[in-house]
């Protein structure tokens, strides 16, 4: 964690606000997903409606993981003055412990790379698996400026694939 990092005091920053949002949104659009499916009105073969809304149901539950997982990160090491960790457990019906498992020492990184004035795309990518490197290009500001960087240049290959066999590997262990 960047320890120089200069935030206001009682603000959030506009990246976090925009990356939660984003988020959000991309929860929300998976669960209307399932919520505007045609089902058959008699008996059939549902495989493929199956499938698609426990796909929409997984992204929706990875996209709000994600949101959560930012906030909690960001509130709790990054945020002054820090919230009261008990009112943060109990927002999220869980204990002053569980609360600190809603994010990991990568979601960390993530969030200081957000917050630098040189942020590093790639502990964002791992961090948040609902995100790609094109949401973080419309995120703009320093952020943006990097992703974009990143996307045009010749290295980004290499690197997304490099995240997409992490990310794949993490999902292999739930």
């Amino acid at each position: 964690m960047d320890e120089n990092l200069e935030l206001s005091w009682g603000t959030v920053p506009a990246v976090i606000i925009d990356l939660a949002r984003l988020l959000a949104k991309r929860a929300s659009e998976n669960a209307k997903r399932v919520e505007r499916m045609k089902w058959p009105d008699g008996p059939g073969d549902v495989q493929e409606e199956l499938r698609l809304a426990i796909g929409a149901a997984h992204k929706t539950t990875k996209a709000s993981n994600d949101v959560r997982a930012l906030l909690s990160a960001y509130a709790h090491k990054f945020h002054s003055p820090r919230p009261v960790i008990s009112d943060l457990a109990r927002a999220q019906e869980t204990s002053s412990q569980g609360f600190i498992r809603r994010y990991s020492e990568g979601t960390v990184d993530a969030v200081a790379s957000l917050l630098s004035p040189t942020p590093e795309i790639e502990p964002i990518l791992l961090a948040f698996p609902s995100v790609a490197i094109a949401d973080l290009v419309e995120l703009g500001g320093t952020v943006g400026v990097e992703a974009k960087r990143l996307l045009d240049s010749r290295e980004w290959d290499a690197k997304a694939r490099r995240i997409r066999d992490t990310k794949v590997r993490g999902s292999e262990d739930l």
